[in-house]
């Protein structure tokens, strides 16, 4: 089903964050972005609003990588990565187990939540992500990237000039550092969802995050990412191994040397 501008909460206009709804910036796999006036208060001309798409428009076999040892979080086998408290929560592991209504409701609002969370995370600790601002039901308002022209570029569509390549690949590897040291790893990370503005990275798109704590996947993960980012920046003459620089990230990481 698609969403539609109709979708934002009211909430994020009785509250003042939101005075119009002008755009769609974008429409994936994850969700769909609109590009809004912001309210005198918030000290923006324009925010962000991204509406999570229903999760049963997903495969839940290839969500599952990312939820393991997540809270709602179930492994390919059908076991359950929740940390039960209580009958309640026992009740609500079986219900994502058998992925019945309330499993499936709990499911889907887990990846919002868990979004909104990660990015409070990384942006108070100076990471490049847009500051995420409020949060209601599947949708959440943050920092647009762009101007009134129109939005940032992904990094894969962007005219990377070649001078600064090679401290822009920097600046995305020094995120990928900070991240593991706050404990995620993005899990998604590609040129597709690093913005380029004003010839500087902007990272978004973080539902799929991990803990490398929890997660039994953390590693592959993150050897993931830091491939893709090293395959698209090779034609600009950079040729680091991605194994070798994750196993070196992942050893500092252990050792809590980051």
């Amino acid at each position: 089903m698609s969403v539609t501008a109709s979708d934002i909460p009211e909430v994020f206009f009785l509250d003042g964050w939101l005075t119009s709804v002008d755009s769609i910036v974008s429409s994936g796999k994850e969700g769909t972005v609109f590009c809004c006036q912001a309210g005198p208060h918030t000290g923006h001309n324009q925010l962000a609003v991204k509406i999570h798409r229903d999760r049963n428009t997903r495969s839940f076999r290839n969500d599952a990588i990312y939820l393991s040892g997540r809270p709602m979080g179930v492994s390919l086998n059908g076991s359950t990565g929740l940390k039960s408290s209580g009958m309640g929560d026992r009740r609500l592991e079986r219900a994502v187990r058998k992925r019945s209504r309330t499993g499936i409701a709990a499911i889907q609002h887990s990846w919002i939540n868990h979004e909104y969370n990660t990015m409070q995370v990384l942006f108070q600790a100076g990471a490049r992500v847009p500051q995420p601002f409020a949060m209601s039901g599947q949708a959440m308002v943050m920092t647009y990237i762009g101007d009134e022209e129109g939005p940032a570029p992904q990094l894969k569509h962007a005219d990377l000039d070649p001078r600064i390549a090679r401290r822009t690949f920097d600046i995305i590897m020094a995120e990928v550092t900070l991240w593991l040291g706050c404990e995620r790893i993005h899990g998604d990370l590609s040129p597709f969802n690093i913005l380029l503005w004003n010839d500087e990275p902007v990272i978004i798109d973080f539902p799929q995050a991990v803990n490398p704590f929890e997660n039994p996947d953390a590693r592959f993960l993150l050897e993931r990412d830091l491939r893709n980012v090293v395959t698209f920046f090779a034609p600009f003459g950079i040729t680091i191994d991605p194994r070798r620089e994750a196993d070196h990230l992942w050893d500092r990481f252990q050792r809590g040397t980051l």
